[in-house]
């Protein structure tokens, strides 16, 4: 009889339960863990491809890409060129909400249909390469640009070299003090390496443009697009058009 009295109750087994339970850190441990699994699911929600903020940042992405991206999203380091474009304007817009619309405009400039051209000339980049010197070359007296086309290295491929600078070759070495020394590679101010695929129905050799340096800085890290030259080789490096080998080192002049 005295020890059936001493049995605790179901009720009284489950409050000390309860008491103990209340008094111990697993309810502020599964407060906690709860708070993270909700914060953790309306994060996923939130970013879900369904979810509204998905939404918007995709509507915020097709606003800045330009109007003909279905004619040329297959093209090669087409990612680099907005990535491009669009650093090069962030800087003048800031992180005003007029900033995608200037980062589009600025991609259309290079992209519109006529700026991806299956072909360039290298005499016609040339051209317009002496065209936006002109004035310079006025002033200082320069009756031609410097340009070297090269052969490069390769057993089974075949590649040219275009170097060019608008100021002349005497000019720059005696501001220089090039005498004996050859003129290195690497002192033009402009580069296009091509990798020779094919020849015209004339015969003229032409390729892919895999490297450019402008003005002394690789195309990918220093690019601003404000001349017509500069376009024709975002349209080649960026847009897969090719090179035509059409011209020699001393057909162009500043003709004054």
């Amino acid at each position: 009889m005295c020890a059936a009295s001493k049995k605790k109750t179901l009720e009284e087994v489950l409050t000390e339960h309860v008491v103990a339970f209340a008094s111990s850190d697993r309810p502020g441990e599964i407060i906690q863990s709860c708070v993270e699994r909700l914060f953790t699911e309306a994060l996923k929600d939130a970013f879900a491809p369904h979810g509204s903020f998905s939404g918007k940042i995709r509507e915020e992405i097709a606003h800045a890409l330009p109007s003909n991206i279905a004619n040329v999203i297959e093209l090669p380091r087409y990612n680099d060129l907005i990535i491009t474009a669009l650093k090069d304007r962030w800087m003048d817009a800031g992180v005003t909400g007029d900033m995608l619309r200037r980062a589009e405009q600025a991609i259309n400039e290079v992209l519109h249909d006529d700026m991806i051209p299956e072909f360039i000339s290298l005499n016609q980049l040339l051209d317009a390469f002496v065209e936006a010197n002109q004035e310079k070359a006025a002033e200082k007296g320069w009756h031609l640009p410097h340009i070297t086309i090269s052969e490069g290295d390769g057993t089974r491929q075949r590649y040219i070299h275009i170097l060019f600078d608008a100021e002349p070759e005497t000019s720059y070495r005696a501001a220089h003090g090039l005498h004996e020394r050859p003129r290195s590679d690497f002192d033009y101010a402009n580069r296009i390496s091509v990798r020779i695929t094919g020849h015209t129905d004339r015969g003229f050799e032409y390729g892919e443009v895999f490297a450019a340096l402008l003005e002394g800085e690789p195309i990918g890290r220093h690019f601003g697009m404000t001349s017509k030259w500069k376009r024709y080789i975002a349209a080649m490096y960026f847009g897969a058009a090719k090179l035509i080998i059409d011209c020699r080192e001393g057909d162009h002049t500043y003709g004054h």
